[in-house]
C-alpha cells in the first residue's frame, strides 16, 4: 500500500506567517512564565511569610511554656519553612535565566571574583580560596557570570568536610576560541553514577536535614552556561575531591 501522507520539507525557510506565530508563541509561553513567576512568589511566599511570623511568636512570648522539646521542634519547623523559602526563590531564578537577560558586557574576572568570595563570606579559618591573578576579561550577562561563579564556589564551601577547607579557581585557554575554567575543592567528591544527575534541578547527594540546600544550584550553573554557548561536567575522586569543568566562549554574543 502507497503512503499517501504529506512530507513538509525539512530545510524549507519559514513563511512570513510562519514567523509571525511563532512569535505569537512564544510571547505566550514567556507570559505564562511571568504569571507563573508571580504566582509563586506571591501566593505561595505570603502563606509561609506568616508561618515564620507565628513561629517566631510562639517561640518569643511563649519561652516559659514550651518545653525543651518543643523548642527544638519549632526551629525544626522554622528550617523547614527557611527551606520552603529557599525552593521558591530557586524556582524563580531558574525561570528567569534565558528569560530576562541583561545586555552582553565585558565582565573582568579578577573584579567580580573577589566580589563572589566577599559575598559568601566564608570564615577564613575553616576555607582557603585560590585564584590567579590574572584572569581574562569576558562577554556576557554579568549578573548571570556573577550567579555561575557564587553557585559554584557556595557549593565548593557548603558540603566541603575536611578540616580546612581547599578550593582553587583555575583558567586555561584560549583553545579553539574558548576559555576552559575549574573550580576545585578537597571536599567529599561526587561518585560518577551521579556526574549528570547532580545538575538535574531539586536533585540533592546529601540529606537535607544535614545540609539546607534547594537542589537548583547546580541546575542554574549548567542553565547559565548553556545560555552562553559552553558545557559544564564534574570529575572527581569520591572521599578526595571534586572539579567543575566549564567552557566559555572568548566572545558570546548574549
Amino acid at each position: 500500500m502507497s503512503d499517501t501522507s504529506e512530507t513538509l520539507p525539512t530545510d524549507r525557510a519559514l513563511t512570513r506567517e510562519e514567523q509571525n506565530k511563532l512569535l505569537t508563541e512564544l510571547e505566550r509561553s514567556n507570559q505564562a512564565l511571568k504569571e507563573f513567576a508571580y504566582i509563586v512568589s506571591h501566593d505561595l511566599k505570603a502563606p509561609l511569610r506568616a508561618i515564620s511570623s507565628l513561629v517566631q511568636w510562639i517561640t518569643e512570648d511563649y519561652v516559659d511554656v514550651v518545653d525543651e522539646d518543643g523548642q527544638e521542634q519549632l526551629e525544626l519547623l522554622s528550617s523547614r519553612v527557611k527551606r520552603m523559602e529557599g525552593l521558591i526563590d530557586g524556582i524563580l531564578q531558574y525561570s528567569r535565566v534565558g528569560r530576562v537577560c541583561e545586555a552582553s558586557s565585558l565582565v573582568n574576572l579578577n573584579t567580580l571574583l573577589p566580589q563572589v568570595i566577599d559575598l559568601l563570606a566564608p570564615d577564613p579559618q575553616r576555607y582557603q580560596i585560590t585564584y590567579p591573578t590574572d584572569l581574562p576579561t569576558i562577554s556576557g550577562d554579568k549578573t548571570r557570570i556573577h550567579q555561575l561563579f557564587q553557585n559554584l564556589l557556595s557549593n565548593a564551601i557548603k558540603f566541603n568536610d575536611k578540616e580546612v577547607g581547599e578550593i582553587s579557581i583555575h583558567c586555561a585557554g584560549p583553545e579553539d576560541n574558548l576559555w576552559t575554567f575549574t573550580v576545585s575543592d578537597n571536599g567529599p567528591g561526587i561518585d560518577p553514577k551521579h556526574h549528570e544527575t547532580v545538575f538535574q534541578i531539586f536533585q540533592t547527594l546529601q540529606a537535607r536535614d544535614e545540609y539546607e540546600s534547594t537542589g537548583v544550584g547546580l541546575t542554574l550553573v549548567k542553565k547559565i552556561v548553556q545560555l552562553h554557548s559552553g558545557t559544564v561536567w564534574v570529575t572527581s575522586e569520591p572521599g578526595l575531591n571534586c572539579t567543575f569543568h566549564f567552557t566559555w566562549p572568548v566572545h558570546v554574543d548574549a
